[in-house]
Order: C-alpha cells, then sequence, then structure tokens
C-alpha cells in the first residue's frame, strides 16, 4: 500500500494480529475478538512460540493461528504487520515496547492501537503524528481503562458543560485482580516517577504517592484512599479541551496494606529502575499474600471515575461518571472495539487519543453492549 493511501476494511474481513496474546489481558483481548464474526483471521503472538499455539488452539478454529514474536525485534512486527489491517498490542510494560512497536507500524503502513498506559512514552509516541499521517495509518496508543475509557467519559461528561474548566481522573485498582506482571511492572514504575498534573494551565510536578485523599467508586469498590500520580491523559487531553484550568490524576489499590508498602518502597528509591523493580517483585512475592490480606481490605475488583466542572448557562456544573468491572474486562473490550473502528478505515490518520479518533457516545454504546457500564455519580466534593 502507497505511503499516505487510505485503508478501506469492510467489517466483515477483519485481519488483527494481538501482540502479547498469552498474557492475562492478551488472552482476554484474544477472546473478545474471536468471538466478532466480522474477525476473518486472527494472529495470536507471544515471545514463546509454543505458548502462542496453545492459546490459539483453545479457540479451535482456523481462523485464529500463532506466530512467534519478541518485540526486541522490530523488523519481525514489521512483516507480520503487513499481512493484517490492525495490530493490538496487549504487551507490556509499554515503556519497554511501544515507542518501537510505533514506529514499526508506521512503516508497516498499519493500523494499530494498543493498551499503553505509561506517561513517560507519550510524547515521544505523540511525536510520530506526522509520521503515521503522512503513512495513512492511525496509532491509538493507550485504548483500555486508562487511558481509553477515561477518555471517553470525560467526553461524554463534557458534552454537558459549556466550558470545561477542572478535570480529575481517578482509578482504583486491586492486587487480587492484577493482570499479570506487566500491569504490576507499570504501577511500581507509576509510583517512582513523577506525578505530573496541569494546575493554573501549566504542568507541574510533584512526588508520586503522596496528597492522600478518599475518592468514592461505584460500588462494588466504593471508597479508596487514592494518591496522585502522573498518566498520559496528563499529556494528551488539555489539547482536546485548549481552556482547561486543571487536570489531576489519581489511583489507589483497594487492599490499604499493599498500597502503603509500594508507597514506602518508592520513597526509598526500591523502585527507581526496572532491574531494582524486578528483584522488588521477586523479593516481595512470598510476602504477598500476606500484605494482601491485612485490613482494611476492599473488594477485587477495578474502577475508574471522572470528574468535570464547568458552567452551563453561566453557572457552575460538575458532571461524575464510573465504570467498574475486573481490570481484564475494562481493558479488552474497548481495544477490541477500537480494533474493529481503526479496520473500518473510517477515522483519520496520525496518532490520536480515543476521543479523537472515534465518536464517544457510539464507542460507549458499543462496549455496554460488551458489558461494560457507565454509572452517573455524584460529584466529588472539591
Amino acid at each position: 500500500m502507497a505511503r499516505g493511501a487510505t485503508r478501506r476494511v469492510p467489517f466483515a474481513a477483519m485481519k488483527v494480529l494481538v501482540v502479547g496474546a498469552t498474557g492475562a489481558v492478551g488472552r482476554r483481548v484474544a477472546s473478545e475478538l474471536a468471538q466478532s464474526e466480522q474477525v476473518e483471521r486472527l494472529v495470536l503472538t507471544g515471545r514463546d512460540n509454543g505458548r502462542a499455539e496453545r492459546t490459539a488452539s483453545l479457540f479451535g478454529t482456523d481462523r485464529v493461528t500463532a506466530e512467534a514474536l519478541d518485540l526486541h525485534d522490530p523488523s519481525r512486527l514489521v512483516s507480520l504487520a503487513r499481512a493484517v489491517d490492525v495490530v493490538v498490542c496487549a504487551a507490556g510494560p509499554h515503556y519497554l515496547y511501544e515507542v518501537d512497536a510505533v514506529r514499526a507500524l508506521i512503516d508497516a503502513g498499519t493500523h494499530y492501537v494498543s493498551l499503553c498506559d505509561d506517561h513517560s512514552v507519550t510524547h515521544r509516541v505523540r511525536s510520530m503524528h506526522d509520521a503515521a499521517r503522512d503513512a495513512g495509518v492511525t496509532i491509538v496508543s493507550g485504548c483500555g481503562l486508562s487511558p481509553g475509557l477515561t477518555n471517553v467519559l470525560i467526553a461524554i461528561a463534557a458534552a454537558e458543560v459549556d466550558d470545561v474548566e477542572e478535570i480529575d481522573i481517578a482509578v482504583a485498582a486491586s492486587s487480587a485482580d492484577s493482570a499479570g506482571d506487566a500491569t504490576t511492572l507499570h504501577f511500581l514504575a507509576q509510583m517512582s516517577e513523577p506525578a505530573v498534573a496541569l494546575s493554573d494551565h501549566s504542568i507541574e510536578a510533584g512526588r508520586a504517592g503522596t496528597a492522600p485523599r478518599l475518592v468514592y467508586f461505584p460500588d462494588p469498590v466504593g471508597w479508596v484512599e487514592t494518591f496522585r500520580s502522573g498518566h498520559p491523559e496528563i499529556a494528551t487531553v488539555p489539547d482536546v479541551y485548549p481552556g482547561l484550568r486543571s487536570l489531576r490524576f489519581r489511583i489507589g489499590l483497594t487492599e490499604r496494606a499493599a498500597m502503603d508498602v509500594i508507597r514506602a518502597s518508592a520513597a526509598t528509591g526500591l523502585l527507581a529502575t526496572e532491574k531494582r523493580r524486578r528483584l522488588w517483585m521477586k523479593m516481595s512475592e512470598p510476602l504477598r499474600p500476606v500484605v494482601e490480606a491485612l485490613p482494611p481490605r476492599g473488594a477485587p475488583w477495578t474502577a475508574a471515575r471522572v470528574d468535570v466542572r464547568g458552567r452551563s448557562d453561566g453557572r457552575p456544573v460538575t458532571i461524575s461518571l464510573g465504570v467498574v468491572d475486573h481490570l481484564a474486562n475494562l481493558a479488552a473490550v474497548p481495544v477490541a472495539r477500537a480494533a474493529h473502528e481503526l479496520a473500518a478505515g473510517t477515522t483519520k490518520h496520525g496518532v490520536l487519543v480515543p476521543e479523537e479518533a472515534f465518536d464517544p457516545t457510539t464507542f460507549l454504546n458499543a462496549i455496554a453492549q460488551r458489558g461494560i457500564r457507565v454509572a452517573r455519580l455524584d460529584p466529588a466534593p472539591v
């Protein structure tokens, strides 16, 4: 396909490659796509070809096949990507792979959507917008729970506000609802990196894991103590809402003792590098069940909420929306829907955030049909 050409593929003839399909979330993504009659061919990849083949065999159809892929070999990704319409990346942690993966997909001329939730690579990926646009491909880096559903919820809430002034994003995670080592590594990195936020129209950086605040999430999660943290939305959402004055991201574990251990480890530098984070995970593994069991211990579910504040008809207004489910569902269902949208070839080209690439209402309605329901919440106190 010539660079700059628009790829148009009927929904009934999708060919999709899932990177990281042998992981917990990757398997759920594969399952979501395999259930779709619109997917003509589904290629599952993993570093271990045996595991990839075993995963593919579980679906019992020749529509689903397996290939070996190590993301440290971008040329292999380019080769596989050129044979499909969309690549979905569920491999992580994304701070190790996302930039090279995006470059590879631009080179391949293939649409790409990932579950990237690492803010440390966001600016580097967005700097490739012109290259992606010129190649005639759409790159959506981060379309799971957050970023992804959080972006869509913000857009839905913002539609009810004349002038959006402040946005708060909060996520409640559960150690018991973890999707594997990549999810844990991402969280440890998140707690060890600067917590960036938008304050009074300017970006400021603080220390992650500080400024505790109780936030209410949809049941059965309820109240969870959350802490400041950086996240990709801080770098992207202000571009969508130029008049935005404040944007903050917070996260907390429903297991309070586990959260305290991670915050203390980050504060003492034990999580400062990839090597230290992996060593920390290995050393702490025997104690993990004990720490997770200590009270207070919340529900083993994952949830997110957004609070959008501004003015409507000249009056202050706050719109608050939330969502709750298991993490694998909250990540897999949105990214699978995004793959369908990209395969249709109707999106703009370039590096886009979910609310730029997809119509928020249509997107939300589609994932609601797959069981992801949104709740309207009472506004959080300022």
